[in-house]
């Protein structure tokens, strides 16, 4: 296949084309009145159909490696989901707090994926579920640590199995 043959469906041209290519003078009144400052959706993947949001730090990776997105792959078929309900969130390229991401991405679920760093505002290895300001909240360590540790595999499934009432 060239690139004068790429054939996009309905889908994707309107998730291109989401809003206007040109602006002619007519338009142009309205686009100041429409201006909305949101935080950055830098970093993020995903559709979060279930506003569900997983919180990685990756600074080496757009998201994942390889293995640790198949592992994050296998998570989500296990509990029915796939990355269109969840709203995958690289934190080393998307330097919002917490309450940010969460009122951003309407979260009523958030998992946390990462070593504790200064942006997190309690240590990993508590593997407690947390009741939040309106989405529960449960934090492990990185996914290529949770990979290679039945243990600690173990009980990232049982907070699942709770959060999502599975």
């Amino acid at each position: 296949m060239t690139l004068e043959n790429i054939q996009l469906t309905e889908a994707q041209l309107q998730e291109f084309y989401s809003s206007h290519l040109v602006i002619t003078a007519a338009d142009s009144s309205s686009v100041q009145e429409k201006v909305i400052i949101q935080p950055s959706l830098a970093g993020i993947t995903g559709k979060n159909n279930k506003q569900f949001v997983w919180i990685v730090n990756e600074p080496s990776y757009p998201f994942l490696s390889d293995d640790d997105f198949q592992f994050l792959s296998d998570i989500l078929t296990a509990c029915k989901m796939n990355m269109n309900d969840i709203a995958l969130v690289n934190y080393a390229h998307n330097k919002s707090s917490l309450q940010s991401l969460a009122a951003t991405l309407h979260a009523k679920q958030v998992v946390i994926s990462a070593t504790a760093q200064q942006w997190m505002e309690e240590e990993a290895d508590n593997y407690l579920l947390q009741d939040r300001n309106g989405y529960q909240l449960f934090i492990t360590e990185d996914l290529s640590v949770l990979r290679n540790d039945k243990v600690k595999k173990s009980k990232l499934w049982l907070a699942l199995k709770q959060m999502l009432s599975l």
